[in-house]
């Protein structure tokens, strides 16, 4: 995120959710996880390929 100049806040927007839910997401809390479609908007949002994240 930080390399494409893109912040939690506007990623979470792009995918309405709150910025708590993207961190929760983000750092994988009580088992919570970006949906494809979600992970498919923030990829392209930072110019990268969804099995990049794994």
């Amino acid at each position: 995120m930080k390399r494409q100049g893109k912040t939690q806040a506007e990623l979470a927007d792009l995918i309405k959710v709150n910025r708590s839910t993207f961190n929760q997401k983000l750092n994988r809390i009580n088992g919570k996880d970006f949906y494809y479609s979600e992970a498919s908007l923030i990829a392209k949002a930072l110019h990268m390929q969804v099995s990049d994240f794994s």
